[in-house]
This record gives C-alpha cells, sequence and structure tokens, in this order.
C-alpha cells in the first residue's frame, strides 16, 4: 500500500497522482463539491465521460459504494474505464464493503482517496492498493 505519489510503485497511479490529483488549478469548487471536480477531472484527463447509470457500457462510473454488490463491481470493472465509488469511509459498513473490495484477487487497481474511491482493471498490472490524500488545498 502507498500513501502518497512518491511511496508509489506503479506508473500508471504516479501518472494519475502527479499529472492530475497534485497538479494546481485555477477552478475553485463552485456548484459542486471538491470531490465532484476531481472526478470530472480524472476523467476528462483519461477522455471518459462519467456516468450514473450502471447499465451504460463504457465511460465512468460515478455512484455511491452502498449501491453496488461486491459482485456487480467484479463485472463493472471490465465494463468501465474507472469506477468511481462515493463514500467508502461514510460509516463502518461501508468501510468495510471498500476492504472486500481491495482484497479481492480480481480487482487490480484500487486507490483510497478517502471521500471516494477509485477502481480500474490494469492489464498486465499486478493487484495493489493505493491510498493517496485528498488534495483539499486545490479547489
Amino acid at each position: 500500500m502507498s500513501n502518497s505519489r512518491h511511496g508509489t510503485h506503479s506508473p500508471f497511479v504516479y501518472r494519475l497522482a502527479d499529472e492530475v490529483i497534485y497538479t494546481a488549478t485555477r477552478q475553485k469548487a463552485r456548484g459542486g463539491s471538491k470531490s465532484d471536480l476531481l472526478i470530472k477531472e480524472i476523467a476528462a484527463y483519461y477522455g471518459v465521460a462519467i456516468k450514473q447509470d450502471k447499465s451504460a457500457w463504457s465511460g465512468a462510473l460515478d455512484v455511491s459504494i452502498e449501491e453496488l454488490q461486491l459482485e456487480e463491481v467484479v463485472d463493472l470493472q471490465h465494463r468501465f474505464t474507472f469506477l468511481f465509488l462515493r463514500d467508502i469511509h461514510k460509516s463502518l459498513s461501508n468501510t468495510r464493503r471498500w476492504n472486500n473490495l481491495t482484497e479481492e484477487d480480481s480487482i487490480t487497481v484500487t486507490i483510497d482517496l478517502f471521500y471516494f474511491g477509485i477502481v480500474c482493471q490494469r492489464e498486465g498490472q499486478r493487484k495493489e492498493h493505493f491510498k493517496l490524500r485528498f488534495p483539499f488545498w486545490k479547489y
């Protein structure tokens, strides 16, 4: 597990942290939460559309972790570039659900930003869980 970009041994996650999460922006949080802005920024960086509908077949899915079961996440990670799972630490049951996802063998990359988690399937990458600080200073 890594706690910052400097402890990250994955080029994919390091690049995400360095070029998106921890890069300064002129955008300020207006009309949305800081989490909303960061999710939009990550999706824009990778050129994927954000969806809230699980029945979609591509893009990035943005839902509360409370809406999904473990088996659904395993299936959805193959259809979407990213799964943005909100509220991962909102309650003890949500935290347990998130921890179960990070331990699931078929899920290769999980990133914990406290307010939301990211799940993505990366072919050729070994299973890894990352914990990155949310960039409060950014917005």
